[in-house]
């Protein structure tokens, strides 16, 4: 996951990244109302050594004239309402 600003494109996020290996997927989260960037996306790579060596390698890097924190997304434990199924 790399943390990202407003005008910041899945095209120059994936420019950025594919250096490190082949990308699965590029993905910016966006606000479902606004249509703005929540500021931060998703970037799946291939391998896992193309992960890792792009996490050391991105974190703190400027892209887009920006400062990026990237970190290995985490899973959220699954959400219970009152003892009914969804």
């Amino acid at each position: 996951m790399a943390r990202i600003i407003d005008n910041t494109s899945e095209k120059t996020l994936r420019a950025a990244f594919e250096g490190f290996g082949e990308l699965v997927e590029v993905k910016i989260i966006t606000d479902k109302i606004s249509k703005r960037s929540k500021g931060y996306a998703f970037i799946e790579c291939t391998t896992e050594e193309a992960a890792s060596a792009a996490l050391k390698e991105m974190n703190g890097k400027i892209v887009n004239g920006w400062m990026i924190v990237v970190d290995v997304a985490k899973t959220n434990p699954p959400r219970y309402s009152r003892g009914r199924p969804r």
